[in-house]
């Protein structure tokens, strides 16, 4: 027993370091993908018409699958019009959501949810914050909505 001690103790030692490693590689893949969502959604506040073709296609695409399953037999006629119905209205609600708003929640988890050290992704996401916040923030004033600081925050 007792010789088997140094070798856990090896395994140990050599296990902690590289479950940081993992770690802080997961946090940092995971804050890259959240910047590129926020670029994405900033990109469609700029161009909003290619935003909306983007969620026609993705629901052409979910609609075509429904239909293929409905021509197939695996659903029947209610149950797929209940998911053509379910996909149109996700569709418009993505299309309507404020990109904005959504650039702004995706640099705020690009930067706060996911920091680790030597992250250049969440050190992106809190330079470009301030811009994205200001661009909701005339975004509500221009509708006529008072900011309040929960809506920001």
């Amino acid at each position: 027993m007792a010789a088997r001690l140094p070798r856990l103790s090896t395994w140990a030692a050599l296990a902690a370091p590289v479950f940081f490693l993992l770690a802080a590689g997961d946090l940092a893949l995971r804050s890259r993908e959240a910047l590129r969502l926020a670029e994405r959604q900033e990109y469609w506040r700029e161009h909003p018409a290619e935003k909306a073709a983007y969620f026609e296609a993705d629901y052409r695409a979910k609609a075509a699958a429904v239909e293929k399953a409905a021509a197939e037999g695996r659903l029947d006629a209610p149950e797929a019009r209940t998911s053509l119905s379910a996909l149109a209205a996700e569709r418009d609600l993505q299309v309507s959501e404020s990109s904005a708003k959504m650039a702004c929640v995706w640099y705020r988890t690009a930067a706060e949810k996911f920091p680790a050290p030597f992250n250049p992704w969440a050190a992106r996401a809190r330079e470009r914050l301030p811009a994205a916040l200001a661009a909701w923030q005339a975004e509500l004033a221009a509708a006529g909505v008072k900011a309040e600081p929960w809506m920001l925050r």
